[in-house]
């Protein structure tokens, strides 16, 4: 073989003497790495299939036949060796209702790891949890099995309840308007913990609670008595909107203002709540209509996307 030249493309042309013929050397695995390459940029994008088909310069059939061999594998996490100082702040998404959650873990900076898990329970989570090392502290929505995970493998983790779950779970029983003198004054109180800070802010926001709590305890503690079929007892408790939001706050209270005095750790999971669920939830509704097993292999190429690249080895 001899060089022969080149192509308008510029690639190099190879001339043989024995059969008078002249070509290119093709890399199959090129072609394979570029396929790969347009599948992920297309299912993690915004254009259609007909615009990435445009743009190549191919029919959507042959698109289309490039990428099924894509759906039938997903890349799988790699765990970090090692979390210290740094903050894992953990949420779930949901996949298909009632079907398949995507548990996700991820640092300020990028995704850490993500589990498939028919439902959001202490099981799935503890699973989810043994296969990351301890971090030094963890952000999260409070989810009952969730915290119980946490507390079994990492006890001795700093803990930080997202306040934007407490604020708006509380604001949604409160209503816009509450009828109630308790109510009112319990919808301020919980607004006010957007604009906490700082230790003294924190003390103070504390002591008005407890005034809260103190003031109106036997207001809260009132009955309603009448007939109820099928329940042993004929009476409920009159206020019961009031009483879940302050059973919420004063749970939630222990691990509200962790990230005072700690600047390296949030007071929200939105970094997965907005960063990952909200780009999940638009992908999965403009590529609607994937079988449950395609849409796992969707939320796996970009959560891929959002861990770490591996550094490039140096040739000398």
């Amino acid at each position: 073989m001899q060089r022969w030249g080149k192509t308008n493309s510029g690639t190099q042309r190879w001339f043989c003497q024995n059969c008078q013929k002249s070509g290119v050397r093709r890399n199959p695995f090129q072609s394979e790495r570029h396929k790969k390459a347009l599948f992920v940029k297309w299912i993690c994008g915004n254009a259609t299939l007909s615009e990435t088909a445009e743009k190549v310069g191919v029919e959507i059939r042959t698109l289309q036949r490039w990428f099924e061999p894509f759906w039938n594998s997903a890349p799988l996490p790699e765990a970090p060796w090692s979390l210290d100082n740094q903050t894992l702040i953990l949420d779930a998404v949901s996949i298909e209702p009632r079907s398949m959650m995507a548990l996700i873990g991820r640092t300020p900076k990028h995704v850490v790891w993500w589990l498939f898990a028919e439902t959001e329970s202490y099981e799935s989570w503890n699973m989810f949890c043994s296969k990351l090392p301890m971090p030094s502290a963890v952000v999260c929505d409070g989810q009952r099995g969730l915290s119980a995970a946490i507390r079994l493998r990492w006890p001795s983790t700093l803990f930080q309840r997202c306040l934007i779950h407490v604020v708006r779970h509380s604001l949604g029983k409160l209503t816009l308007k509450p009828k109630t003198l308790a109510g009112q004054d319990l919808r301020k109180l919980v607004r006010q913990l957007l604009i906490v800070r700082t230790r003294r802010q924190k003390r103070r926001w504390i002591r008005c609670w407890k005034h809260w709590y103190s003031k109106y305890h036997r207001f809260l503690a009132e009955r309603s008595h009448g007939d109820v079929q099928n329940k042993k007892r004929g009476w409920w408790y009159t206020h019961k909107k009031l009483r879940a939001v302050r059973s919420l706050v004063q749970n939630s209270l222990p691990h509200l203002f962790t990230f005072i005095g700690h600047p390296e750790i949030p007071r929200t999971s939105n970094y997965v709540e907005g960063g990952i669920n909200s780009r999940l939830k638009e992908l999965l509704h403009r590529h609607r209509g994937l079988s449950l097993a395609r849409k796992q292999v969707l939320v796996s190429w970009f959560l891929s996307q959002k861990q770490p690249k591996k550094p490039t080895r140096n040739v000398y």
